[in-house]
């Protein structure tokens, strides 16, 4: 049971010590089921999303034109479930490209936020 509530968790109130930095190049950007918004790093397996990103003001073609073929850090959510055993569980609070944020959903963060 203890497995199933860590694995079904909703995710709120993120801090900065609940993320994972990870760097690479995005390849795809497109629009999935639920609103999400999914992005594909160059040479990465995991299955990154912004959950319910088109309800954010997000759009996937305006996010396209400012990430992909580019080099950016994605923060997404740490935390070991059944499924997620190397703690990515790929869900993104924040994008970044050099020093800009791109997305941010991150609370106490030293950006500010870009949803709330």
């Amino acid at each position: 049971m203890a497995v199933v509530i860590q694995t079904f968790r909703p995710v709120r109130n993120i801090q900065p010590d609940d993320v994972l930095k990870i760097e690479g190049i995005v390849t795809k950007v497109q629009e999935a089921s639920g609103y999400d918004i999914v992005i594909t790093l160059e040479n990465d397996d995991h299955y990154y999303y912004i959950n319910r990103g088109l309800l954010h003001g997000l759009t996937v073609e305006q996010l396209s034109s400012n990430i992909l073929n580019k080099k950016v850090t994605l923060y997404a959510i740490e935390r070991w479930t059944i499924f997620t055993r190397d703690g990515n569980m790929g869900h993104i609070a924040k994008i970044m490209i050099g020093d800009k944020v791109v997305f941010n959903k991150i609370n106490n963060d030293i950006h500010e936020q870009t949803t709330k």
